[in-house]
């Protein structure tokens, strides 16, 4: 019997859980998705009381049948639980966690791998109230003891407010350069509030990025019931430039952007063509950062798509005082050594080998530095250019005074275009 590991991964103490936030706890977990009506482009939030279903699948990198559970539990803004409601009061639930019963082993592939997958709202499990939603994932060590393998965040929204976005590149520290600035306005005219600037908090981000979102930034001012954000420098964002794109559909021949496929037992080995940092901006119809799970000759890719190592490297001068990581949604937005990449003297270029899914991938190369290990930076890798297509995600929460829970009660996601 395979031995089963559990490797925790923190994330960083000022980072905060909202939809789409996702820690995978064990190296046999991969390539997690939450799908909205199957759609992969639809952030992880559905309508309260509404027919929307969020589909949840991943692989258990073995043949092996293992007993998987879930649970959903309500939590606040910052993704704490909701410690004054009971779980009566947000789920409708025949016991406390759920067995995932849809499980199917993968068919023809080098590694082996067992797909799992649920949906929620079902029977047995229905979200009762809006807000933010932790999942848990979970399954039993070899001892017998309960352990989590995924924690992954997402919301269910009660339309209340109406939002009123607006994207300028004439921004407060630059124009037409580097950067792009948002300005919104929340009309909470549906809502009574009291103090609206203790009662409403929001969360703006860029391409689903955490690590550079704007967490609850302070209003500029407040007009009856509308609140309003004009010049703030939280909502100020560093323009990055399109994502790069690569295609893996078949280990018999290298897709697009790649150099070539070979088999070095037990992996097939996808070496991209090699990258380097971006001078100008470059005007592509990329994804902001979705990866698709593909197969070639239109086969199942839950079950028929095999895993290779993709060599990524970009070609660059070694700079000590950062470090180099390989980002998407794919990635979770996490700056884990799974992403992390190395400099190769011989090559001079930044190197990251790492295990995929056949698909297609939208990805960018991020930095961090010593002083920001948290936050990725775009401008020696990708560059900063005002013209880049950015898509925001701006969700908006409210907590009456005496309230006992934050509800979700806004979501747009408007998409810049120059």
């Amino acid at each position: 019997m395979q031995k089963f590991l559990i490797t925790l991964l923190l994330l960083p103490i000022t980072s905060y859980a909202q939809p789409g936030r996702t820690i995978l706890m064990s190296p046999h977990i991969k390539t997690l998705q939450l799908k909205v009506d199957g759609d992969d482009e639809k952030m992880p939030v559905i309508k309260l009381n509404s027919s929307e279903q969020l589909q949840i699948s991943f692989d258990d990198l073995t043949h092996e049948y293992r007993r998987y559970t879930y649970k959903i539990q309500h939590c606040d803004f910052e993704g704490n639980p909701s410690t004054d409601l009971f779980e009566s009061d947000y789920v409708n639930a025949v016991s406390d966690s759920e067995v995932i019963d849809q499980y199917e082993p993968s068919q023809n592939t080098t590694v082996l791998y067992t797909h799992y997958s649920f949906s929620l709202p079902n029977a047995q499990m229905r979200p009762l109230l809006s807000g933010n939603y932790l999942l848990t994932i979970s399954t039993e060590d070899e001892e017998g003891n309960e352990v989590p393998v995924v924690k992954t965040y997402f919301g269910v929204v009660d339309q209340k407010v109406v939002i009123r976005p607006e994207c300028t590149t004439n921004t407060d520290v630059d124009w037409n350069s580097k950067h792009q600035q948002l300005s919104m306005q929340v009309d909470a005219s549906a809502l009574t509030l009291r103090d609206a600037v203790k009662e409403i908090k929001t969360l703006v981000m860029q391409n689903r990025r955490f690590d550079n979102a704007a967490f609850n930034p302070s209003p500029t001012a407040v007009n009856g019931n509308t609140i309003i954000w004009e010049h703030t420098k939280q909502l100020l964002f560093k323009a990055g430039n399109e994502y790069r794109k690569m295609e893996i559909v078949s280990t018999r021949y290298p897709g697009m952007h790649g150099d070539n496929i070979r088999w070095f037992d037990p992996y097939y080995h996808y070496t991209l063509l090699q990258d380097t940092p971006r001078k100008n901006y470059l005007y592509d119809e990329d994804q902001n950062g979705l990866y698709l799970t593909r197969c070639a000759e239109g086969g199942n890719a839950d079950t028929e798509a095999d895993y290779v190592i993709a060599h990524f490297s970009l070609s660059t001068l070694p700079d000590m005082d950062k470090n180099f990581y390989v980002n998407g949604r794919w990635s979770y937005d996490n700056f884990s050594s799974e992403y992390k990449m190395t400099y190769n003297h011989d090559s001079e270029a930044y190197e990251a080998d790492i295990l995929l899914k056949l698909g297609y991938y939208n990805y960018q190369y991020l930095y961090t530095t010593h002083t920001e290990p948290h936050i990725g930076h775009t401008q020696y890798t990708e560059g900063n250019f005002y013209q880049t297509e950015n898509e925001y995600e701006i969700l908006v929460y409210h907590c009456p005074t005496g309230g006992r829970y934050w509800q979700l009660v806004g979501v747009v996601t408007p998409i810049y275009k120059e």
